[in-house]
């Protein structure tokens, strides 16, 4: 099931980014120290105007999200970036392709031109699900991130809408 987070996912979405974070190869986050609080505060911070976070439930338990924030000048207010976190339990059964389109759906009805996001060059299988949701390569910060001891591109994609 994928809906729009609410504060009383707090507990588990720092639970779902912690579990991706401690893969060390997937987000930029190793671990977040938020407090709950903290965390509610974030999440009531996605308005559904300029900005929406999604989750992904499977069974009743969050495995998954994904945000949009829309630029906030006048110069990039077209302009959204997106983000996407799956668990490894889940990564390949179709969630990350569901949170995507459901983020794309809500960027095209809020007036959004385009969105874009970042991801590391190793990660094959993303890099794959954007180009099949119609997401192009626009450039490369080359060894940006350190992976395991390893420099990685960090690859910049984006779709018009």
């Amino acid at each position: 099931m994928i809906r729009t987070a609410a504060p009383e996912d707090a507990e588990a979405l720092l639970t779902n980014v912690n579990a991706i974070g401690a893969e060390g190869v997937y987000i930029n986050t190793e671990r977040l120290e938020r407090s709950l609080e903290q965390e509610r505060a974030w999440i009531a911070g996605y308005d559904g105007h300029s900005s929406l976070l999604l989750v992904a439930e499977v069974d009743g338990t969050v495995m998954g999200q994904a945000d949009v924030r829309r630029g906030q000048q006048v110069k990039n207010a077209h302009a959204a970036q997106l983000g996407i976190a799956l668990r490894k339990e889940v990564r390949g059964l179709g969630l990350g392709s569901a949170l995507l389109e459901e983020g794309i759906a809500w960027a095209r009805s809020s007036g959004i031109r385009k969105l874009f996001l970042s991801v590391f060059g190793t990660n094959e299988q993303a890099i794959g699900l954007y180009r099949k949701l119609g997401f192009e390569e626009e450039g490369r910060l080359r060894g940006q991130v350190i992976l395991r001891g390893v420099p990685v591109d960090l690859v910049w994609m984006a779709r018009w809408l």
